[in-house]
């Protein structure tokens, strides 16, 4: 279990460096690495048809609008104000801490199908994340949970770390019963400077003390982002025959006809996930749903172009949510 590392900022992973790495562990690493690099050139191989200007830009300052400046960056709503051009200035953030959230309860376990199961598709994700961010520079850090947090990578930059964080994602396996909300409290009690928080989870539990908890975190200046993972069985409900449905975390179980109850579950789930979508967009937290049968990349993707969306929204005085 790796609960705290010190900082390494050598460039490469030099022998020796990990002794207390199994070969069987250094193995694993390596192949997650290599699937991280391809999920992230795959998402830099679509930059072509995306704006997308990196996850550390922030807003900086106003200046007056010069002739031969990007129309695109001119503050329409102060104009509106002012009656006079001023164009946004943004700035690279290079000291961006970013913290992904790994929900490792045992509903992560779910997988019905060729795609594996949800926590294996979040692992992926999460260490693309990581691999993204430390490769722009920035530090990125690790926190899995169940009704408590498991364990802790605090941020770090540099290849040796990314080692460390792939090598807490191999090592991590599936929790017990969920208490995001109480999670998400602890953890962010915990957080001293502003930070990136990106949580991973299916969102399996009541929401209104989730998005409590959220809104705390949020109101800390948190910039924040929240996917929520599904397996193609839990949105659609495709089993034929009256089935026993048993939940993976308390262990209850009732039998259902799925043909009776389809169209009420989907109903239900799409009004969870409604609920969630518009918490998040009166929160400005980007709010990313997938399914696992979705190749990672394309999720990835999704939420760079959402961002932007929404930074250029703002730039052109459509609202705090874009």
């Amino acid at each position: 279990m790796i609960t705290h590392v010190k900082e390494d900022r050598r460039a490469a992973v030099e022998p020796g460096q990990f002794e207390h790495f199994s070969p069987e562990l250094l193995e694993k690493v390596a192949r997650l690495e290599l699937k991280a690099r391809m999920v992230v050139e795959g998402v830099l191989s679509g930059m072509h048809k995306s704006p997308y200007r990196g996850f550390n830009v922030e807003f900086l300052e106003h200046r007056e609008y010069y002739p031969g400046d990007d129309i695109r960056h001119v503050d329409w709503k102060l104009f509106g104000k002012r009656d006079k051009f001023f164009i946004k200035q943004f700035e690279e953030d290079t000291n961006l801490r970013a913290y992904i959230l790994l929900d490792s309860s045992a509903s992560m376990r779910f997988g019905d199908g060729a795609h594996g199961s949800k926590l294996q598709y979040a692992s992926l994700l999460a260490a693309s994340l990581a691999y993204l961010f430390i490769k722009q520079g920035d530090a990125a850090g690790l926190v899995t949970f169940d009704d408590k947090v498991l364990f802790q990578v605090e941020p770090r930059a540099g290849r040796a770390h990314l080692y460390r964080v792939l090598a807490a994602l191999e090592q991590n396996t599936q929790g017990g019963a969920t208490d995001l909300a109480g999670a998400l409290s602890r953890f962010g009690e915990s957080l001293k400077r502003r930070s990136f928080v990106i949580l991973i989870s299916d969102l399996l539990t009541e929401p209104e003390p989730v998005m409590a908890a959220l809104k705390t975190l949020r109101g800390r200046q948190s910039e924040m982002a929240l996917f929520h993972l599904l397996d193609r069985a839990e949105m659609e409900l495709p089993y034929k025959r009256a089935s026993r449905f048993v939940d993976m975390e308390t262990g209850a179980a009732i039998a259902a006809d799925p043909a009776a109850i389809r169209a009420a579950y989907r109903r239900n789930l799409e009004k969870h996930l409604d609920a969630f979508r518009a918490f998040c967009r009166s929160q400005t937290i980007d709010f990313i749903h997938a399914v696992t049968d979705t190749p990672v990349d394309k999720t990835l993707l999704g939420c760079l172009q959402q961002r932007e969306q929404r930074k250029r929204g703002v730039l052109h005085g459509r609202g705090r949510g874009g």
